[in-house]
């Protein structure tokens, strides 16, 4: 995968862990700043399952870790939800949802 740099990814390490972040690849390590663990988790049998995030080594100085590159099993992009829940949890600026058009409703009538 031809990664640009400081793109948001999801690595799959040998670990099982599947860790976004903006991902940078280097000839004998990937560098994840943000990294953040995705973990599915299930209320309940038959109800959906819903991601958690988690920081990737909260008890670390900073924001970046190196992984070797043969700990990596695979990278990709991560579903647009996703990526924006990630932008949402990483980023101090608050982003609107869908653009909506703000409209005045039950307007007062007047009497004559």
């Amino acid at each position: 995968m031809d990664i640009m740099a400081s793109e948001i990814l999801i690595c799959r390490l040998i670990t099982g862990e599947d860790v976004i972040g903006k991902i940078t690849e280097g000839s004998k390590v990937i560098t994840i700043h943000k990294g953040y663990v995705i973990i599915p988790t299930q209320s309940a049998k038959g109800q959906p399952i819903q991601l958690m995030m988690t920081p990737y080594a909260p008890y670390s100085d900073g924001d970046i870790v190196e992984v070797k590159s043969d700990k990596v099993v695979s990278i990709t992009k991560p579903k647009e939800h996703i990526k924006q829940n990630y932008i949402n949890s990483t980023s101090s600026i608050v982003t609107p949802g869908k653009k909506q058009l703000i409209t005045e409703t039950g307007l007062p009538t007047l009497d004559k």
